[in-house]
Formats: structure tokens, sequence, C-alpha cells
């Protein structure tokens, strides 16, 4: 794809969040690809805003905040939106709580890639279409009790949801701090809910896509107990994983489910990564770790997340998903 052909893609985000004025702060590394933030750097540019684009060497765990230099950088109230393109994700950094408590708005786009800013792919979704879905799929998280996931590949999950809040992510900006902080993500395209820490019991078994580990071979099998995880079963993912909750995790980490979402994109097509997987259509993935960022309790050095491809998600008794599509869709 061409820079000129990025650029035109990346309008899409900016339009959506910003206006001509604005002062646009871009967060990346050196594990990104420049075509990208130059790309965004020159759409902002386009839209008549005021980028500056902050480059540090690449963190080495999800979750871990950037360099200090650049948070204060963020934190300077002239900055209208922080753009988050990194190749670690940082919306669970303590850092990112600290955004939304100061009211900061920001895009997260970590682990993007030229490949996902194809316009036939999840780039050029209609944003406005998901978000009307997006709100239905909320309306019952926010309603319900409790949560259910259960999938033929083993997963058998129940959680409660009990005054916490449904919320449809599709690339519009969204409150998710009394302060007024909050943002949204790009390619983006989920529902999600972040249940009562403690309540978590069961099975959950990611077969699509992981954090670090990417695209699955041999499915990772978490074994959860009154909301924490218990065992990590599985091949050489689960391997991976077990190794990095023990070298940068701690007790909280583990707590499971951190974030149970459903993806809204249709345009998504499986590509080994979080940042467009997590989206896809009829997926759900789960997370473990921190879940401050969602409105929640649970204060962890990690936050990671796995898909599952094809689960059975029901609310209350109520299906809302089974067999990789939406049932009220």
């Amino acid at each position: 794809m061409s820079h000129a052909e990025l650029t035109k893609v990346l309008h899409t985000p900016l339009k959506l969040n910003a206006k001509a004025g604005d002062k646009i702060y871009i967060i990346t590394d050196t594990a990104m690809e420049e075509e990208v933030w130059k790309a965004l750097f020159q759409a902002a540019l386009d839209l008549n805003m005021e980028p500056v684009v902050s480059l540090m060497p690449p963190r080495a765990v999800h979750s871990e905040d950037p360099v200090a230099s650049i948070c204060t950088g963020a934190f300077d109230p002239s900055n209208e939106l922080v753009v988050y393109l990194t190749s670690t994700a940082i919306a669970h950094a303590p850092f990112n709580d600290k955004m939304q408590e100061n009211g900061r708005r920001m895009i997260l786009m970590e682990e993007l890639t030229v490949a996902m800013l194809d316009p036939d792919g999840p780039a050029g979704a209609d944003y406005q279409e998901i978000n009307r879905l997006g709100l239905k799929v909320a309306k019952f998280f926010t309603e319900g009790k409790t949560v259910t996931v259960t999938c033929p590949n083993g997963t058998n999950l129940t959680a409660s949801i009990v005054g916490r809040p449904g919320r449809s992510i599709s690339g519009l900006p969204i409150i998710m701090h009394p302060s007024g902080g909050g943002g949204c993500a790009f390619p983006d395209g989920e529902s999600h809910v972040c249940p009562v820490e403690g309540t978590g019991n069961g099975t959950v078994v990611f077969d699509l896509t992981a954090h670090t580990v990417g695209a699955i071979k041999e499915p990772i099998r978490l074994t959860i107990k009154d909301g924490y995880v218990t065992a990590i079963e599985g091949g050489n993912e689960a391997k991976i994983w077990r190794e990095l909750l023990e070298k940068y995790g701690d007790a909280e980490s583990f707590n499971c489910p951190a974030e149970i979402a459903i993806g809204l994109n249709k345009m998504v097509k499986p590509m080994g990564s979080m940042r467009t997987d997590k989206k896809m259509y009829g997926t759900s993935h789960i997370g473990l770790g921190d879940t401050l960022a969602l409105g929640g309790t649970c204060d962890a050095k990690m936050r990671i997340e796995g898909v599952i491809s094809q689960p059975c998600i029901s609310v209350d008794g109520v299906e809302i998903t089974r067999g990789g599509k939406i049932l009220f869709d």
C-alpha cells in the first residue's frame, strides 16, 4: 500500500475523534513499522491538526508504561488527543489509568501494521453501524446479572456482572472515567463488560489468537476458580504464558475474567494479532489481570488476553452469540 493510501485510511480515526486545530500526540516505538506513524502524522496534517511524534524503544511486556519523558508529554493539557501507536499494549498500564483520571482522550492503536490498514479490511468498516450493534450488545451486559461463555472447544465459564456497565467500543470516543477521560481503538469493533472480581469460575480455552504468542497452534486452556487462574495448560503457547506471568506478573495478574468481550467487526479476517483478531465478528476475547481501566478494582502488573473463535455467550440465560454469529444482528 502506498503512503498516500495509508494516509487516507488513517483519516478515519482522526475524523471520528478530533477536529481541525487539535494537537495530536503520537506515542510510538522502534518496533513499529515507520510507514504507519509517518502516515498518521501526515493524516493529521491533511486534516489541519498539529501532530507530534514521540519515539521510544519498545517496552518489554504488555502493560508497561512508556518512558517517563513521553508520559510527561502525554499529560500535557495542550494535547487534545493522544494516540498509542506502540508494539505492546499500554491500555492497561498505570500510565493509562492516570490518563483517564486526568480526563485525557486517547486512541488505542497498539500492534498496528500496514497490512491491518487495507481499506478492504477492518479499517474500512462502517463504524457507525458497528456502534449500533455494539450498543444492543452492551445493553444486555448492563442490565444482566450473570454472563456465561461456552464453546465446543471446552470453554465453560460463568461470572457475575451485577452493577458493571456494558460498553460499545467502536472507533467513536466514549467516556471511561468520571473525569471525562476515555477514548476508543482503531481498527475497532467490540462490546465488552468487566465482570465482578472474584466471581469467575470454570474453564476458558483460547483457540484463535493471544497476546505475546500471536496465532494459536495448540489451544491455551485456563482453569479459573473464584476469579483467579489456577492452571494454564496446553503446548508451547501455554508455556510462554506461564513464563510471562511468572516473570512479569503478580498474584493479581491471574485475575480472570478481567473482561469478556464480543467482536463486532465483520471486515476482520484472522491475522495473528490481537489488535484486529479480537475485534472479529462473533468471536470473544477474555482478559487476565488489571481491570482499573475498565472501572474494576483489580490493580495488576499485567494485562493479557486471548480469543475464542466461536463462543456461545449468554446473559441470564439469553443467548447473544453462537457459532460465530450475533443472534440478534
